[in-house]
């Protein structure tokens, strides 16, 4: 379903994939002696994991902005692509859930630049059975197993990043690989389906970056997920864009019943969006102080793991929401109507949400400055 020629399950999580896959296209312009290929383009919608994958492994980070409808600029990208790019870093459909309908010619900048491109697995869910990262003009892909393939996306771990990519990549795989040939004369007694399997190390591997092959259980739920519902995940992609178009078309409908349709905007201005959609809340911010974070909270309240906030970063006051291809109409249809509702709530009681769970707002910014990693405990 990626178009992809060899696969390794090592990773176990996507971040974990993207290292591995730079990595792998350092090595790559390593071998053939481009040592000056030193920087990796990402967009500025970007997944804040690829530019920090990047820069593990060593490269400079050159990002290029995006244009007002969220999409990517082809001529910023044909202005930066040149004999220094070893690669590029996109998610398509992008950050704000609006597909790269240029992706193609994308690619064929970079590529022609003599670089690499790597599709950000984490917004698979939206093509599976439609399009694929090779007929993109990908090289290299990593998959979030733990999201698309064996649960709900965003139902969290154990995490499983695999990646796969094209065959000029495959020797730099971490290995050892699962391959299989035409048994010999001796071995076919004990060939399954007249194949011999066996253990492969690539040739220019770049060592073992995981034991064994990942995480086993979410490598082994997602087999058992793709035996049962292989032939259906074209309808599970096209049920999670439906419930994120709808859902969207819901939460503005709901807020104008209640009077509070001018206290947000669409992050961006489209007819379809894919699995997932942004708003911004700077409206509310600049009428009542109400953040992006205050609404947030607020869902907590009435019973919902809050949508991700403050990305992508090109929004401002963002709400990043996916319902995911699960959800009901019905669940769909309250949520709207109590996110209307938390809109409604005096900014006084916002800021102070939620008051209804275990734990109460904590001081974030405290938090993020003063680490405590581990529980205190008496030295006597």
């Amino acid at each position: 379903c990626a178009g992809m020629d060899q696969v390794t399950l090592q990773p176990v999580a996507g971040a974990q994939g993207e290292f591995t896959a730079v990595r792998c296209i350092q090595e790559y312009f390593r071998l053939r002696g481009e040592d000056q290929r030193t920087k990796v383009i990402v967009p500025d919608s970007a997944h804040g994991t690829n530019p920090a994958s990047a820069a593990m492994s060593g490269f400079e980070i050159v990002e290029i902005p995006s244009l007002e409808d969220g999409r990517m600029d082809l001529e910023a990208l044909a202005a930066v692509a040149d004999e220094t790019t070893a690669a590029m870093m996109i998610t398509n459909p992008n950050t704000l859930g609006l597909f790269e309908a240029d992706i193609k010619a994308a690619s064929e900048i970079v590529h022609q630049a003599g670089g690499q491109m790597y599709y950000d697995g984490a917004n698979f869910n939206a093509i599976l059975g439609i399009t694929s990262p090779g007929l993109m003009g990908f090289d290299a892909v990593h998959f979030n197993l733990h999201k698309t393939f064996s649960q709900p996306h965003g139902g969290g771990g154990p995490g499983s990043g695999p990646i796969g990519v094209k065959a000029h990549l495959a020797p730099f795989l971490p290995g050892p690989l699962a391959a299989r040939r035409v048994p010999t004369a001796d071995e076919l007694a004990q060939a399954v389906d007249e194949h011999w399997y066996h253990w492969e190390q690539p040739e220019h591997s770049i060592g073992k970056v995981q034991q064994w092959h990942g995480n086993a259980g979410a490598v082994i739920r997602c087999w058992a997920y793709y035996r049962r519902y292989g032939s259906g995940l074209k309808t599970m992609s096209e049920h999670a864009v439906l419930n994120a178009n709808y859902l969207r078309h819901a939460i503005h409908r709901e807020a104008k019943k209640a009077g509070v349709d001018h206290l947000f905007v669409d992050g961006a201005e489209t007819d379809v969006a894919k699995h997932e959609f942004t708003l911004s809340m700077q409206p509310a911010k600049d009428a009542l102080g109400v953040s992006a974070m205050d609404v947030a909270k607020g869902l907590l309240d009435r019973g919902y793991m809050a949508p991700t906030v403050y990305f992508p970063l090109v929004v401002p006051e963002c709400m990043m929401i996916e319902p995911t291809e699960t959800e009901s109409k019905d669940t769909l249809d309250t949520f709207a109507e109590h996110f209307a509702q938390v809109l409604k709530t005096e900014p006084e009681a916002l800021h102070e949400a939620p008051i209804t769970t275990p734990v109460r707002r904590v001081d974030e910014v405290y938090a993020a400055r003063n680490l405590c990693l581990r529980h205190p405990y008496d030295d006597a």
